[in-house]
């Protein structure tokens, strides 16, 4: 599989005006930057950012073993697949974290990316959908989300669904448009409720030249397995049974088999908190099937946010969340990013984010898991106002600006590629 030639970004220019010129722009009128490995995108370590503290902090010396031996492997032999899974909130469902990390994994030299893994077309849930890949659709569709009380689903791993009743409803997917990442896969994964006779069956149509090969139906999704990857592709619905009646699309998997590589998944819900995935009947089966060597976990801010806090319960309920991913790959390797710093109704500082990483910790310590602490690592209290001036929060202070979320991006890489690295030199 081809990759951008790391110094070749002139080529891209769509993508530096829209990542790189504002990147380097607000960025460096500021201070010097430090020195860097990536010179397509400069890095800033403003004075506030605690970069003595931009590490990943295991609980158990063998924690991530496992995950860096199979990303190892991948280097040196070009060998296997290493599936990364993010989850998480607001933060996450707009891909800009997420996406950077994805983006620097691909930039990687070391590194073949493999497909876009799992992923939900938000817009046709009728809401916001991530900047990489263009949704559309036809028909009706509503959207139903974990993380909002009265919305009722059999939600999976992804936490949210869209539904039709309408047999010639459509969507269609198309990763195309960004010419400097291909996200392509061979492999397109429909995930539903497979055994539900009420629910119409699931085609895909590939919108780019390709034959389909082989159809597999798994217990929560299907597969279309085409003879070479593909970047565009439509879903159509057929209505086989009389009792069908209705679609209900729990998300999609565009994996690459004829390719090694890293494959970064990401899938959050606005608005979401650990019981928010706690509602999700099935995300045991579909993590079955996933099968993710690595889980990073973005949870909290909104657990956080609301007033009265209890930090017991959330601990209570994140453990519980916890057992139930590692339900079937007992010693799966999971990151948890902390909350940032944030204001509570535009007004306050929120000062129950650190309540609540101080149950992380607990939670980190008994269970094995390893934390990567972004509140400390950006400031503490307060710092969220610095950030601000920087343009690299939203007016809320709640959320990060898109700026502010790819400066989150990169922090994370570097503390987790740090981490793999001293890996390779000590075993």
């Amino acid at each position: 599989m081809l990759k951008p030639n790391k110094y070749s970004y002139c080529k891209h220019r769509g993508l530096w005006f829209i990542k790189g010129l504002l990147t380097v722009v607000l960025l460096c009128a500021h201070t010097a930057p430090t020195s860097t490995e990536n010179v397509r995108r400069p890095f800033v370590a403003y004075d506030f950012i605690r970069m003595d503290l931009n590490k990943l902090q295991s609980f158990g010396d063998t924690t991530l073993y496992s995950f860096y031996k199979k990303l190892e492997r991948l280097e040196e032999k070009k060998a296997g697949q290493v599936h990364i899974f993010h989850l998480g909130d607001s933060h996450i469902q707009a891909d800009f974290f997420s996406g950077w990390v994805r983006e620097r994994f691909y930039e990687d030299p070391r590194f073949d990316m493999s497909g876009r893994g799992f992923f939900f077309p938000y817009k046709a849930a009728k809401t916001n959908n991530p900047y990489s890949y263009k949704v559309n659709k036809i028909g009706s569709w509503k959207g139903q989300r974990a993380s909002i009380s009265y919305h009722k689903s059999n939600w999976g791993l992804a936490g949210i669904t869209a539904s039709t009743t309408e047999s010639f409803a459509s969507l269609t997917v198309d990763f195309s448009g960004n010419e400097a990442y291909s996200y392509r896969g061979n492999i397109v994964q429909v995930f539903y409720d497979v055994n539900d006779g009420t629910q119409f069956k699931p085609t895909i149509q590939p919108l780019n030249p390709a034959s389909l090969e082989k159809v597999e139906l798994f217990n929560d999704h299907i597969s279309y397995v085409f003879d070479r990857p593909i970047s565009k592709f439509r879903l159509g619905l057929k209505k086989e049974k009389d009792s069908a009646m209705r679609f209900d699309l729990k998300g999609f998997g565009v994996l690459n088999s004829k390719a090694p590589g890293i494959v970064y998944s990401s899938s959050g819900v606005n608005g979401a908190k650990v019981t928010s995935y706690l509602r999700c009947k099935t995300i045991k089966e579909d993590l079955a099937e996933v099968k993710p060597d690595m889980m990073v976990i973005s949870l909290g801010t909104n657990d956080a946010f609301v007033a009265p806090f209890k930090p017991q319960r959330f601990y209570e309920n994140y453990k519980k969340l916890i057992q139930l991913i590692r339900e079937n790959q007992p010693d799966l390797p999971i990151i948890l990013t902390t909350p940032g710093d944030n204001f509570r109704n535009s007004r306050y500082l929120n000062k129950d984010n650190a309540r609540a990483i101080e149950m992380m910790y607990k939670l980190a310590q008994e269970e094995h898991l390893t934390i990567w602490d972004f509140y400390h690592v950006m400031g503490g209290l307060s710092s969220i106002e610095k950030w601000n001036e920087l343009s690299m929060t939203s007016k809320d202070r709640v959320h990060l600006s898109r700026l502010g979320y790819q400066y989150q991006g990169e922090l994370f890489y570097r503390a987790l590629i740090t981490n793999y690295d001293r890996f390779k030199t000590s075993h």
